[in-house]
């Protein structure tokens, strides 16, 4: 849809809503609050206040549409914009163009907790106010949104930025502080550009405008209101509190049980006919099979039992781990002399042997021998401390207990 085939939510200066119907070229008429209009013959878009819908403006590196989307709710975590359970909050992000690498991208982003009373559900979409209106180029725009002060930005007229700094009335000086401040920090982004002047939008204090052409160097200008744009939404994700989710979700839930129940009672009300019958067949079948079961279990039982033995005895038929076979490995690692085997004995997972060196270097390094071998290794080997003799040769106790199957 376009903004020109949806009905407009917009709010007001004070705490109502301006209706703005298609192709008018100023709202219809005003509701209280989003839940007072009622003509659900058009889908109603609302433009939310910058208090229930932030924007912030991006300059990331260009990348499809789910890539930026990391990017955008990584940007949002890093700025401490959280929503329930730390998770990131609703948000729908809007690619304006393209800086060089860049991508000039906006997001706007609902508050959470969301303010119950604007979660409306026959809002067909949310959007942030400001972004359905049309922006002067160039210009840092300050308007007011339900008694709150806002600062926007856009690039080629399109939202940017915006956010909320004060409550009506304000200041020259504070006006102006403020629009430093944001300034700086929206050039300070590459490829955004300069800003060229200031517009204020609604009713404004002849003095405080005197005041901040004065001191906010930067030419300054008034309008009555801004009009909406020509926004195309038909390529907007959804924007939804999660409450408004969370119903939508259900209602579409209970529609589709509701579908699923009627069409299981057709179907159970068709299958009945034919009940009796096909359960008559399948108790001759399963009377048939019984007696087949009945004949094969004797042999199956058999069958079973055989081969659990044979995994049973899977280990002990294992030549890796054949007595002799171990023997022989620990005997090869021996050297010529200097170590000699003095008792042997191996168990189906253990084996434990002890042996004389003529120093506790050559036992030690038949030990680390013993732990690098192919097969061996197999084994967990420990060797308390040696006992040294009074001719300095050594007695050393080895055991290794089998841990790879």
């Amino acid at each position: 849809m376009t903004s020109s085939a949806s009905i407009l939510l917009i709010p007001g200066e004070d705490a109502s809503w301006r209706v703005w119907k298609p192709r008018s070229s100023g709202p219809s008429e005003a509701v209280d609050t989003l839940a007072d209009y009622g003509d659900l013959s058009k889908p109603v878009l609302v433009g939310l206040p910058a208090t229930a819908c932030r924007t912030l403006g991006l300059m990331l590196p260009q990348a499809d549409h789910a890539i930026l989307q990391d990017m955008v709710a990584a940007q949002l975590e890093r700025r401490g914009i959280k929503g329930v359970g730390g998770a990131p909050p609703p948000f729908r992000f809007h690619v304006l163009g393209h800086a060089g690498p860049n991508a000039i991208i906006s997001v706007d982003v609902l508050a959470e907790p969301f303010p119950e009373e604007l979660a409306v559900s026959n809002a067909e979409n949310y959007a942030a106010a400001l972004r359905l209106v049309q922006l002067p180029v160039g210009q840092l725009v300050i308007t007011e949104e339900q008694g709150e002060l806002v600062v926007a930005a856009s690039h080629q007229g399109k939202l940017f930025h915006s956010h909320v700094f004060a409550q009506r009335p304000a200041e020259a000086e504070q006006l102006a502080q403020e629009i430093l401040f944001t300034r700086l920090g929206l050039e300070s982004l590459p490829g955004f550009g300069t800003t060229s002047g200031i517009t204020l939008v609604g009713q404004w204090d002849a003095d405080v405008v005197a005041d901040l052409r004065k001191v906010a160097a930067l030419p300054v200008q008034m309008v009555d209101r801004l009009a909406p744009g020509n926004v195309d939404t038909r390529n907007w994700t959804a924007l939804l509190p999660r409450s408004v989710s969370d119903a939508r979700a259900a209602a579409a839930s209970r529609r589709r049980w509701l579908a699923i129940g009627l069409l299981v009672a057709a179907c159970y009300a068709a299958a009945i006919a034919f009940g009796i019958f096909y359960v008559r067949q399948r108790e001759a079948i399963a009377n048939d099979l019984a007696a087949q079961v009945e004949q094969t279990a004797a042999p199956a039982a058999e069958v079973k039992l055989t081969a659990a033995r044979w995994k049973a005895m899977a280990a002990n038929l294992d030549p890796k781990t054949y007595p002799m076979v171990v023997l022989q490995q620990v005997s090869e690692l021996m050297p010529p002399s200097g170590i000699n085997l003095r008792e042997y004995e191996a168990r189906q997972e253990e084996i434990k042997f002890r042996v004389d060196a003529r120093d506790a270097t050559t036992s030690g390094l038949f030990f680390e021998e013993l732990k690098k071998h192919k097969n061996l290794s197999r084994y967990t080997w420990t060797m308390p401390q040696p006992q040294v003799r009074d001719n300095k040769t050594v007695s050393c106790r080895i055991q290794g207990k089998l841990t790879t199957p």
